[in-house]
Order: structure tokens, then sequence, then C-alpha cells
């Protein structure tokens, strides 16, 4: 395990400002893909996906889950960093039911569970091996991920997931007290109501957290709890300054992917790019993320995939 300390990237910014901006951008791609739009792999409305082919063979398979705390966004909010990726992978964006009254986190792992499959089979009817599986997403997108992953679903083999920003332990107290810091215990309640189909409610909150029936619902959709010794290689990213997401589910996530010797780095910020790393929303709805973040990322996510995906 490596951390990385993101924090540190801005001294060569304030010597090199040019030389850090450029390394931001996305540096244009020749197009040997083919882009597949608004594919249904479900019978709910919102199960659709977005999928490209490569021209040639495919060195494996990239799926990213959308954040918005499981109630927003969708899958036009892909990132711009996994363009130049298309050439030699699949890619693919997918967006999921809304959590609502009668819609929980287990319908969202089921709607995973299922464009994975059809993303498989699409794949092999366009006579392309789907390899292995990098499951990444940021924020509620990379919760799902890391389920995903740590719950060891077929049938993709995984080769890695990436956590941006991903609550990894809701039954962390600091989530509560981020809400309440806004004045927003109503919607922290309503919210958990919706995501777990269980009332979260003040009774539940201790001084020394959560009552203990609180505590287990709550365990029973993080992905901490699911982690093993047979649990594929994790990325975690998070920035220090994020209030939404507490920065100790990635440090409590790091030390468990430890304890169970599981290969991973944890690209630790401290640059106060916050919850959403930095990330600016273009015309068509991708994510463009920090410029310092950005070739870290992905400069470890090509490690990864020239050790996991061959």
């Amino acid at each position: 395990m490596r951390k990385f300390v993101m924090g540190l990237l801005i001294l060569p910014c304030l010597f090199s400002a040019a030389g850090c901006v450029s390394a931001g951008k996305i540096p244009p791609v020749d197009v040997h893909y083919t882009m597949y739009k608004d594919l249904s792999y479900g019978s709910y409305e919102r199960n659709l996906v977005d999928i490209s082919i490569p021209g040639g063979i495919s060195e494996g398979l990239i799926l990213f889950i959308h954040g918005g705390i499981w109630m927003y966004g969708g899958k036009e909010n892909c990132p711009l960093f996994l363009e130049p990726y298309r050439n030699r992978f699949i890619v693919a964006s997918m967006s999921h039911r809304y959590i609502d009254e009668n819609t929980h986190l287990s319908d969202l792992e089921e709607d995973v569970a299922a464009a994975v499959s059809y993303i498989r089979d699409f794949a092999l009817r366009n006579n392309r091996e789907p390899g292995k599986l990098i499951i990444m997403g940021h924020s509620s997108g990379a919760h799902l991920a890391m389920l995903y992953a740590y719950k060891q679903r077929d049938p993709v083999p995984i080769a890695f997931c990436v956590n941006m920003a991903g609550p990894a332990d809701l039954s962390d107290i600091a989530f509560f007290y981020n809400f309440k810091r806004r004045r927003l215990e109503k919607l922290f309640y309503r919210l958990s109501e919706k995501a777990v189909g269980h009332s979260i409610v003040e009774g539940d909150i201790t001084s020394e957290g959560y009552s203990e029936s609180g505590r287990k619902i709550l365990e029973a959709v993080s992905p901490i709890y699911f982690v093993t010794d047979a649990s594929p290689p994790t990325i975690i990213v998070h920035d220090a300054a994020d209030s939404l997401v507490p920065y100790s589910n990635s440090t409590a996530l790091n030390s468990a992917l430890n304890v169970y010797g599981v290969d991973h780095d944890f690209l630790a910020s401290y640059s106060g790019i916050g919850h959403f790393l930095g990330a600016k929303v273009t015309r068509g709805g991708a994510l463009l993320y920090d410029k310092t973040l950005t070739p870290w990322l992905t400069r470890v996510m090509d490690e990864y995939m020239e050790k996991y995906c061959r």
C-alpha cells in the first residue's frame, strides 16, 4: 500500500503554473471506438447505459457510476479523464433508479449487477471479450461500486475498484453531524429512510453514536463491513476538506484494507478540493476533475491496469 499526499502537488503549481494547467487537461484522442447511447439494461426508466466499444482488442471493461446521494445525477456525469481509455477498453457509464419510499439501496445494487451483465453480453455480441472489470464511481456511485466489488458478484471478474470520495461506512456518526452542522437533521432522517427502508430517528442518535439497531441497519449497507482478504485491489481518493462524506470513512477503509492485506492506494488530498474533488461540469454533463488530482489518479490507474488487467 502506498499513500499519496496530494496537497504537496500545490507547491510545483506555484512555480510552474502552465505545467500544472496542461497536466489537468484531457489530451486530444484519435477516435478508434464506437459509442452506443441510451441502451436499456433493465425494465425501469432509468436503467440506461452508454457503452463505447474500442476498434481493436479490448484490454478490459471500465464501468463508472455517477454520484448524487442516490437521488440525482445520471450516466452523462462521466469523467473526462476516461476518454483516452476508450480506444483500449470497453467504457460504460450507467444510470440507476433513484431511492424513494419504495426503492432502496438493495434495489440500486440490483441495478448495478444487471448493468454489468448487460454490458458483458453487449460486448460479446460485438465480438469483444469484456475481460476484467474496473468498477468505479464518485460519492454515492463509489458506494455502489464498492458494494458490488466487495460482495464479489459474478459474472465478470473484478480487476480493481476506484472509490472517489465514496461512503465506505454509513454507520460513521460523523455523517449525522455533517448534516446537523447545516441544520439538516430532518433531511438526514428522510434520506436514511429512503436509503435503507427503515427509519433512523432522533432516538437512534446517542452521545456514543447510533443505537444498536440503527447501527446494524447502516452497517448492512456499508462496504467496509464486506472487506475480506479476497477483496479486489482498491484505489481510494478523498480530500480532507470533504464536508459531505467524512474523511474518516476513507481512513477507516484504508485501515481495513491494510488489516486484510488487500493491495490498495490511498490518494489522500489536503488541497481543499472538497467532496466534489474540484470537478466542473461541462455542457454535456461530463465531469472535469481537479487538474492536480487527475494525472495522479490516472497514473495509479495505469499501474493497476498493467498489473491486474493483463
